[in-house]
């Protein structure tokens, strides 16, 4: 089962190409069955790092298929080599499809 809030007691890295995502916050959302998590990835000098190595670096960290990460948004700011990631982990593919909108399954590969 996921933790309810943010977990203080490990924290939770992971290699992304050649920089780091470090996850900031997390909350689970028990009515959709979702992890909703903030993550910062460092890329200096590098550009942003794509949403699929993302989602492949979340699923790593949750133990969970990439296909159940949807990479919501990604902010980066110019020069800086810094982004903010905001991502929904899903406990099923059945709850994605239900809960995310059209144009996210499309992006995602998924057939609406």
């Amino acid at each position: 089962m996921w933790l309810i809030g943010v977990s203080r007691t490990q924290e939770k890295v992971v290699k992304v190409n050649s920089g780091e995502l470090k996850v900031v916050s997390e909350r689970y959302n028990g009515l959709v069955r979702r992890l909703e998590v903030e993550a910062v990835v460092s890329h200096q000098g590098l550009p942003t790092p794509s949403k699929k190595s993302l989602a492949e670096a979340l699923g790593r960290i949750y133990s969970r298929s990439p296909d159940l990460v949807i990479i919501r948004r990604v902010e980066s700011d110019y020069g800086v080599g810094l982004s903010r990631v905001y991502a929904h982990i899903y406990d099923s593919l059945d709850r994605l499809k239900s809960f995310e909108p059209e144009h996210i399954l499309k992006r995602h590969g998924f057939g609406v």
